[in-house]
C-alpha cells in the first residue's frame, strides 16, 4: 500500500469535491434534457394516435371500395344475364373510374405501409435504447 499523507488526502478530497459540482452541473443538465423529452414523448403519443386514426381511416376506405366493386360486379353479371340495367359502355365508364380509384388507393396504400414500418422501427428502437425490449 502506498504512503497517503495528509497533503495527498486533502488533494484527493479537493479533486473529488470538483468532481462531485461537475457531475451535478451535468445531472442538472440530463433533468432539463429528461423534461424536454418527456413533452416530446406527449407530442409522440398524440401522433401515434393520429397515426391510428390515419389506418382506421384507411381501413373504413378499403371497406367502402369493396362495397363498391361488389356493387360494379353485380351491375356487370345483371348485364351479362341480359337483365335491365347499365349498358356496357356505362359500366366501361365505371370501370375506368374504379381502375383510377384503385390505383389511388395502392398509392395511398404503399405510402401508409411505408410511414407505419418507420413509426414502428422508430418506437421499438427507442424502447430498445431505454431497456424495454421485448
Amino acid at each position: 500500500m502506498a504512503t497517503i499523507t495528509h497533503a495527498t488526502m486533502h488533494q484527493d478530497h479537493k479533486h473529488w469535491l470538483s468532481d462531485n459540482d461537475m457531475w451535478r452541473c451535468d445531472i442538472a443538465a440530463w433533468q432539463d434534457e429528461f423534461k424536454k423529452a418527456a413533452a416530446t414523448l406527449k407530442e409522440t403519443e398524440s401522433a401515434l394516435k393520429e397515426h391510428e386514426k390515419a389506418l382506421q381511416t384507411h381501413a373504413a376506405a378499403i371497406r367502402l371500395r369493396e362495397q363498391e366493386l361488389a356493387a360494379h360486379e353485380h351491375a356487370l353479371a345483371e348485364f351479362e344475364r341480359g337483365e335491365a340495367g347499365a349498358e356496357l359502355i356505362s359500366l366501361a365508364k365505371a370501370h375506368e373510374k374504379e381502375a383510377a380509384k384503385h390505383a389511388q388507393q395502392s398509392d395511398a396504400h404503399h405510402r401508409i405501409k411505408r410511414h407505419h414500418h418507420d413509426v414502428i422501427a422508430q418506437v421499438n428502437q427507442l424502447r430498445k435504447t431505454l431497456g424495454k425490449a421485448e
